[in-house]
């Protein structure tokens, strides 16, 4: 049951994937050159999903060892069914909302490069 959907979103992406759209671009300083710059709109990287997977893992096992059952942990988790997600919404959103914002914060500093991670911020290197 679970295949279908798997397989129909995974073949949405790869097609969506070989979108490109070209902007024309002008340069002044070349006597009005112009020419085009492709943008991927629909760029993934597996590398973000991987860092928020690790986070919710880290918070996962140190909500066991803890003993905690609820709190942070519940909220980080997906809800299991459909009808878990609707008779929760809150659950929902906050699981969307986070799974999101994580993912979205790790490709902006995966953006930049590793070796910005360290300059800046008042990390160590």
């Amino acid at each position: 049951m679970n295949l279908i959907p798997t397989v129909i979103i995974f073949a949405a992406v790869i097609y969506l994937q070989g979108f490109r759209i070209e902007i024309p671009v002008k340069i002044n300083r070349f006597r009005g050159q112009r020419g085009m710059y492709p943008v991927k709109p629909f760029y993934t990287s597996s590398l973000p999903i991987m860092l928020q997977s690790a986070l919710t893992s880290n918070v996962f096992i140190g909500s066991e060892e803890l003993g905690a059952i609820g709190g942070i942990a519940y909220y980080m988790s997906p809800p299991q069914t459909l009808k878990e997600a609707v008779l929760d919404p809150i659950h929902t959103a906050v699981y969307i909302t986070f799974m999101l914002g994580a993912c979205a914060l790790f490709s902006k500093d995966l953006d930049r490069g590793p070796w910005d991670w360290s300059e800046g911020r008042g990390y160590a290197a």
